[in-house]
This record gives structure tokens, C-alpha cells and sequence, in this order.
């Protein structure tokens, strides 16, 4: 009798708790039934924060109950911390707003970066689509195309602003290798570089590799670029000869600045919700995303674009977040003297 009436409580239970998930999966379908949300990309959307939102947005409503449609909206600025600040403290918290943030999110939070108004503690983690590995890129034409060369003549670097790889890898250069790039801020995103690049305005740019693969792959063809360096901890599959930062480092307190830095680009494109969002559409977002990422067309979208592409889900995404905020503090301190 007693193994009977703990038999019944377990069912029960199942059946309580099967009866609450189908009715969160109800109000969530009741909610975002012909609802638009709004994704909003922290660069520009020319280049390859732009590929991705908008595939994003064409094909994540498909896997959202009640079936909403999207739309991609660029809010680049400052490296993008405006648009993470404006997700941390101003955007909808109802589920209608999510974002595709930077890579440098958390590293800018543990250098302290003075704009930055968010805690990445705080953020609803949905998926990140993979590392991304940006390189350094100079014009065929600039007066340098060699890191030893890049050590002794100045060139011109394009940047989005002070919290972007745009500007932080090429003044970490010059501090830890010797380059004397001289950085331009203020471009809108990588496309507004990319074409300074074409009209001889600046040299060179150190960001996403796919948006040069993806985008431009004439300049690939072309010979019209050179690649001086690639920024990950772990090299691009198709960039073998190209060297890491962390190889050209010559002392371990330079391998260890990059290796934090690096940490950005195994982060990688990250996707979130706002920190106050219901954790029912959070759940249901995150499923979403889980589903769209395994999608045949999804991939198709992928491939055709020329996207590095290798999710990884919330529970690493955190992981890796904590353990950028959590860095050693005197290379914490170290950064942020060399990229203020």
C-alpha cells in the first residue's frame, strides 16, 4: 500500500509539473502570437555581425511558440557597448527585444571600461553561434604588410570605437610587439572601414575574418589584402600559416594579455535576453535557438554565406563568462592600463 501511494505521488507530480510546462508553453505562444522582436546587433550591419543577425532573423520565429516574426536592427556605437547598455538598461524586458552583443562583452566589464552600464552576470545567455577569430588586415598597398615592417614604418588602423577588436587589438600591438599603428575611431561598423580601406583613407583593420571570407571574397582572390596576425586562442581552420597573437608575444605577462583578450574570440557571437525578461520566454527562446541552430535551412544559410559556425549552448556560454570576469587581477589591471 505504501509503495502504491509513492507510486501515486510520482505520477501526480509528473503530472503537475508535464500540466505547468504546457501552460507556460501556452502563455508564451499566447504572447508572442503576431508579435514582431526586434534583434538588436551591436555593430554595424555591413559586415559580418550584420550576415549574422540577419539570417538570424529570418529564420528563428520558426521555432518560437506563437510563431513571431523578426527583424534585425544595427545600434552600433562605441565598440558595442551602446547597444548592450541600451539591452542592460533600457530595452522591453518582455521577451519582444533580444540582442547579438560583441565578443569583448566581458572582457570590457572586467577591465572596467568607464561605458560600460551593464553586468554580463545579469544577461539571459540564449546560445552563442561559435568562436570568431578576427585577423589583422592590411591593404596590399600600405606602407607596411610585415609585422616587422608594421614595428618600424606608422600606419593607419580604422576602428568602431575604444571598446571593439577594431581598437583594441592593434593598440595592444603596439604596446606588446612594437607596431606603430595609429587608430582612427569613430567608422560605424567593419563595412564603413572596409571601404576607407578601398579609398586609401586608412590602411588596415583588425576584426572578424568571415567578414572578409563571407563578404568580400575578391579581396581574397584579388591578393588585395595581407594578413598579418589572427586573434583567437586557437587558429581559423583555413588560416594555418597565419600566426596568433599570442605566437608573436615575446614575454608571458604579452601571452597572458593576449590570451585574456583571446577569450573574447572563443566567446564568440553571443545572443541574449535582457536580465529582467520572464523566465518562461527566456526558456522559450533558448529552446529556439537550441532547435534553429540544428536546422537544415538554417545551415544551408550558413554555408552560403561563408560563416564560421560552432554553437555552443548556455552552460558554456556562462562558463566562459565567469572565467573572463574572473581573470587573474594584475593581468586585469595590466589590460586596462594599455587599451584606456
Amino acid at each position: 500500500m505504501k509503495k502504491l501511494h509513492s507510486f501515486c505521488l510520482i505520477v501526480m507530480t509528473a503530472g503537475t509539473l508535464l500540466a505547468s510546462t504546457a501552460t507556460s508553453a501556452d502563455e508564451v505562444g499566447e504572447y508572442y502570437a503576431g508579435k514582431t522582436i526586434t534583434l538588436i546587433g551591436s555593430a554595424g550591419a555591413a559586415g559580418s555581425y550584420g550576415f549574422w543577425g540577419r539570417l538570424v532573423a529570418e529564420h528563428l520565429g520558426r521555432f518560437i511558440p506563437g510563431a513571431p516574426s523578426l527583424i534585425f536592427q544595427a545600434m552600433p556605437g562605441a565598440g558595442g557597448a551602446k547597444a548592450a547598455n541600451y539591452l542592460y538598461n533600457a530595452a522591453p524586458q518582455d521577451g519582444s527585444v533580444i540582442g547579438l552583443l560583441l565578443k569583448y562583452v566581458a572582457v570590457e566589464q572586467a577591465i572596467g571600461r568607464s561605458n560600460v552600464r551593464y553586468d554580463v552576470r545579469r544577461f539571459n545567455w540564449l546560445i552563442s553561434t561559435g568562436p570568431i577569430n578576427s585577423v589583422v588586415a592590411m591593404w596590399h598597398t600600405a606602407p607596411a604588410t610585415t609585422i616587422e615592417g608594421l614595428q618600424k614604418i606608422p600606419t593607419v588602423m580604422g576602428s568602431t570605437g575604444k571598446s571593439s577588436e577594431t581598437y583594441i587589438t592593434p593598440v595592444l600591438m603596439n604596446a606588446l610587439l612594437g607596431t606603430k599603428f595609429k587608430v582612427i575611431t569613430g567608422y560605424p561598423g567593419t563595412g564603413e572601414i572596409h571601404v576607407a580601406m578601398e579609398n586609401g583613407e586608412i590602411h588596415g583593420r583588425a576584426a572578424a575574418w568571415e567578414g572578409i571570407r563571407g563578404g568580400l571574397p575578391s579581396w581574397i582572390e584579388e591578393k588585395r589584402v595581407v594578413l598579418i596576425a589572427q586573434s583567437g586562442l586557437h587558429k581559423n581552420f583555413d588560416l594555418p600559416d597565419v600566426p596568433r597573437l599570442i605566437d608573436l608575444a615575446t614575454t608571458d605577462e604579452a601571452r597572458r594579455i593576449f590570451e585574456l583578450i583571446g577569450s573574447g574570440s572563443t566567446l564568440g557571437r553571443v545572443f541574449i535576453a535582457p536580465p529582467e525578461v520572464p523566465q518562461p520566454r527566456v526558456e522559450a527562446l533558448r529552446v529556439a535557438f537550441e532547435a534553429m541552430v540544428k536546422d537544415a535551412d538554417f545551415i544551408a544559410g550558413v554555408k552560403k554565406r561563408k560563416l564560421d559556425f560552432e554553437p555552443r549552448l548556455k552552460a558554456e556560454v556562462e562558463e566562459l563568462v565567469m572565467k573572463t570576469i574572473n581573470a587573474p587581477a594584475n593581468i586585469v589591471e595590466k589590460t586596462r592600463q594599455l587599451i584606456e
